[in-house]
């Protein structure tokens, strides 16, 4: 059986966008983006992702990015872009669905594994470097935040080999 050919995206701001049908449902049915009327919306890390598994080819200008070349744009926007693709790339292997966590003030949301229609994500991730550590006021409001909106929370803390962590918080009362 032929390889798919690679979909094509076209990077604008933060965004890689997909026009073509074929390309928006193949990668929407594996739950990747945000489905718009005529287009799908990936993030920068979606991407960065995707670029490395060959699944597209991003198209910026007049030519098409390699993965450092992709990778080295998104930096420019998110300092942060380096443990956050990790950590994504990682819990995509592992097979969950991963999600933007924004609203919420996190890093992503993540859908179980098991039910892979749900509606709504289990967990929020964030993402830390062992060399920034948070205070504890800011992990309280994290914690605060996955519990008024039953969510479970994982922290996902990578070290300097790129090596990952992940730690169960939760709310309880005494």
């Amino acid at each position: 059986m032929m390889a798919k050919k690679p979909v094509v995206g076209i990077l604008s701001g933060e965004r890689i966008v997909v026009f073509n049908k074929e390309g928006i449902s193949r990668l929407s049915a594996k739950r990747y983006g945000e489905l718009n009327e005529n287009f799908l919306s990936l993030s920068l890390i979606e991407g960065l992702y995707l670029l490395s598994k060959n699944s597209i080819k991003v198209k910026y200008k007049d030519r098409f990015l390699s993965f450092e070349e992709l990778y080295n744009y998104a930096k420019e926007i998110d300092e942060r872009l380096c443990i956050k693709y990790l950590v994504y790339r990682d819990l995509k292997n592992r097979g969950y669905t991963v999600k933007t966590g924004l609203k919420y003030g996190a890093d992503f949301r993540l859908y179980s594994r098991e039910n892979i229609e749900e509606i709504h994500s289990e967990y929020l991730v964030k993402v830390f470097s062992e060399d920034k550590p948070c205070s504890i006021s800011e992990l309280t409001g994290f914690v605060r935040v996955a519990h008024s909106v039953r969510k479970k929370l994982i922290i996902a803390i990578v070290d300097n080999d790129g090596d990952i962590v992940y730690y169960n918080m939760e709310y309880i009362r005494p």
